[in-house]
């Protein structure tokens, strides 16, 4: 089904736009509804050229290494946007989108949000805002990890080193 003006405004790159603005936006849309637990998107699935957004309900965004652990890399609630690569990238789902809670799905076609951006660039602003934080949060995230790993080989050469000395 098409997605409302109200719904549309939801979304956090689409809020405070114009009436107008929405209207010409909402012909291009989709609004699905799924339930808790379902797959929304499989991590390798061949994406359509669309921007998507959590309308309601929330989200968990995961991924499988090549050994099967799963890791959760973030969950999204109502008004974020995902799936970046299917309108800016490669079109692969680098990650699986699994409903957290019944949730509605909002898409919007790739040329009809070029040329919403083109009028109004303040939709680009919000998308590269969103994203920012996304890649800054990330940066910390692999900080830790590398100081955490930092720390247990020098714990481990503070053992080795605390047995040496005990040895002599």
């Amino acid at each position: 089904m098409q997605a409302s003006l109200e719904q549309l405004s939801q979304i956090i790159v689409f809020a405070g736009l114009e009436t107008a603005d929405k209207v010409n936006l909402q012909p291009y849309t989709q609004v699905q509804r799924h339930r808790k637990g379902e797959i929304i998107l499989h991590e390798s699935d061949v994406l359509p050229a669309k921007l998507y957004a959590v309308v309601s309900g929330s989200i968990q965004v995961t991924k499988t290494a090549t050994t099967g652990k799963e890791t959760i890399l973030r969950a999204l609630a109502a008004g974020e946007i995902f799936a970046a690569p299917a309108l800016l990238g490669n079109g692969i789902s680098p990650a699986t989108i699994t409903a957290e809670s019944d949730c509605q799905i909002l898409t919007v076609e790739r040329d009809a949000l070029l040329k919403a951006i083109g009028q109004n660039p303040e939709i680009a602003l919000r998308m590269l805002m969103i994203f920012n934080s996304r890649i800054q949060q990330l940066h910390e995230t692999v900080h830790g990890l590398v100081s955490e790993r930092a720390i247990v080989r020098l714990a481990r050469l503070i053992e080795y080193f605390a047995a040496e000395s005990g040895s002599q």
